[in-house]
This record gives C-alpha cells, sequence and structure tokens, in this order.
C-alpha cells in the first residue's frame, strides 16, 4: 500500500489555513514500512532522497494526516530500482521550496509507483508562490528567494 503522510511546517498557521487548502505542509511517501521524502543539502553528488520510520519527520514537522493513495503498480525489484532512479533525479542541491520541494518529490514518487495524483491542497502554497514569483517576481525579491531555495524541507 502507498500512503502520503502530511506534516505542519507551521501548525498554527495551519490550524487556520488547512481547512481552505493554503497550509504549508511537509510531504512523504509510505511504502514497504519506511517514509520517503526529499530535502535540501549542498553536496551535489549525494541524493536529497531520505527515509525514516513512518510517521517520524523531524521538529518542526508536525504529523497531521496519512492519504491512502492506493496499491503499488512495481514489484519490489522495480520498485527498488525506481527507488534508485529517483535518488539520482533529486539531489539534494536541486531542492527549491517553490519549484522542486519535499512535496513535488511526492507527487513524482507517487505518480511512479501508482499513476495517481497527491491531492492538491498539499502543495498549493509553494505552486501560487512559484506562478506570483515568475509572474512578478517583485512580490518575492531575489534575496527571499534565494534564502528560500536553501531551505530544507
Amino acid at each position: 500500500t502507498v500512503r502520503v503522510h502530511v506534516y505542519d511546517l507551521n501548525a498554527n498557521y495551519n490550524d487556520l489555513a488547512y481547512p481552505i487548502g493554503l497550509g504549508i505542509h511537509h510531504s512523504a511517501v509510505e511504502i514497504y514500512d519506511r517514509e520517503y521524502a526529499f530535502g535540501y543539502h549542498d553536496d551535489a553528488n549525494v541524493t536529497g532522497v531520505f527515509d525514516i520510520a513512518p510517521k517520524s519527520a523531524p521538529h518542526p514537522a508536525k504529523y497531521r494526516e496519512t492519504i491512502e493513495i492506493g496499491t503499488s503498480l512495481l514489484t519490489e525489484d522495480q520498485f527498488a530500482d525506481a527507488l534508485e532512479a529517483l535518488r539520482r533525479d533529486f539531489p539534494g542541491p536541486s531542492y527549491d521550496l517553490l519549484k522542486r520541494n519535499c512535496n513535488t518529490f511526492t507527487e513524482t514518487m507517487v505518480k511512479v509507483l501508482t499513476g495517481k495524483s497527491v491531492p492538491g491542497y498539499v502543495n498549493r502554497l509553494a505552486n501560487l508562490g512559484a506562478v506570483a514569483h515568475d509572474f512578478a517576481p517583485c512580490l518575492l525579491p531575489t534575496s527571499i528567494v534565494g534564502d528560500l531555495q536553501t531551505l530544507p524541507a
């Protein structure tokens, strides 16, 4: 079974924003009793993909919910190959808070495993920020965007 665990990154904000689909979330994919996620670091030769025990993301992440996605289309051997490809495709320095974050990794992994999508609210706030930045960069000054791009998941 493939599951997505959703965490609040700011519980006070999310208590207000979650009901309207604008929460600040971290997400990860659970399969075969491990949880897989993506985060930033600055070593270009090392993947940003990591695995932990399910529902154990570190602070400041606070577990909110689990989304049951369904059954994987891949065998365990195929999963191992797919995971290795994802590890290569998601090096730590490629992390971008708005366009290539833990939630975009989750979406990619879920697509590979099941052909399905993650509900839009999981990454909606980052998607809106990316559109705003592309449309009107002055809304997110370069100094802030640079800092945002290097924050860990």
